[in-house]
């Protein structure tokens, strides 16, 4: 129940204005089982509605409330050990920093990149977006030079562009095209128009998000520098 009630936090802050979502919904939102929600959320509500009946922010929020009090001693201990496992994991990350930057001084590449894939998979659930988006950047500066196959750095690049996008909104969008765009000359070598239509796609999945925040000039400006006309051309 307490991660339930964490991920329904989450979801919370992100609920679209004037949406409704049945149990079904938010089960699928706070990656919970729906016999779980039905559990967790029935005594808490102020009517016992069908899993498919449509529910609002204030009766869910309200909802959450009276969970969230019910529990406030078991969550805070939860938090306060998230929070020292996260702790924990960036010094981690930072000590193994300073052993990737010796490797790149005597041209160890290959050993730099591996061990950012070893960090990156096994700190995933710990580290925060930042780090995590830093991790990707670097493991495609380092994979470009050290001649890493297309499948895996286009991984890295989807990974990146997913880790700035985990705070929804203007900056992020912003930050994932110029991500984007720090990196898309490379795939654009690759033959066959393959990476063309790499970036292609990754370009129509932000242009939603584009369009929203009023980012359709600077997401175009993008398509055009990669002459990716197909982009501008379309409308969601």
């Amino acid at each position: 129940m307490l991660n339930f009630i964490l991920e329904l936090e989450r979801v919370l802050k992100i609920w679209p204005d004037g949406v409704k979502w049945s149990l079904v919904q938010i089960g699928e939102q706070t990656r919970t089982k729906v016999p779980h929600v039905v559990e967790y959320l029935m005594d808490a509500l102020t009517k016992n509605p069908d899993v498919h009946d449509p529910l609002s922010y204030n009766e869910v929020q309200k909802a959450y409330v009276v969970l969230r009090d019910r529990n406030r001693a078991a969550l805070e201990a939860l938090m306060d050990q998230g929070r020292q496992a996260v702790q924990q994991a960036v010094e981690s990350y930072e000590q193994v920093m300073d052993k990737v930057r010796t490797m790149e001084l005597t041209k160890n590449r290959r050993g730099a990149y591996r061990t950012l894939n070893y960090t990156y998979g096994n700190y995933l659930d710990l580290l925060p977006a930042e780090i995590k988006t830093s991790i990707c950047s670097d493991c495609l500066r380092i994979g470009i030079k050290e001649g890493i196959n297309f499948q895996e750095l286009s991984q890295w690049l989807q990974r990146g562009i997913q880790h700035v996008m985990e705070h929804p909104g203007r900056d992020a969008v912003e930050d994932a095209l110029d991500f984007l765009e720090a990196y898309g000359d490379y795939f654009l070598t690759e033959a066959n128009g393959k990476g063309e239509k790499f970036l292609t796609n990754l370009l129509l999945r932000l242009k939603p998000a584009a369009m929203e925040w009023d980012l359709s000039p600077k997401l175009n400006e993008v398509a055009s520098d990669f002459r990716l006309t197909e982009v501008m051309d379309v409308f969601v």
